[in-house]
């Protein structure tokens, strides 16, 4: 697991613990509901990384041709 996965895995469960003691049944109020949308939104881009993406996967070249070598060598 990289340090990124670790940091967003222990950023969530902070906040869901925010979230919880933010709740309060006889007080109507709706700040648990921000921390938990923040979580929500973490935990779609933690899915979003680990499923989608790999150390491997980005590579920048601007340069067409030197693109095109590295891709022709990968193929060969």
């Amino acid at each position: 697991m990289a340090v990124r996965h670790r940091v967003a895995l222990s950023l969530m469960l902070f906040l869901s613990f925010v979230a919880f003691a933010s709740y309060h049944k006889g007080t109507g109020s709706t700040t648990w509901l921000q921390w938990l949308t923040l979580v929500v939104f973490l935990f779609f881009g933690y899915s979003f990384d680990v499923l989608f993406t790999n150390s491997s996967m980005f590579m920048f070249d601007p340069d067409a041709d030197n693109w095109r070598r590295k891709t022709e060598a990968l193929g060969k």
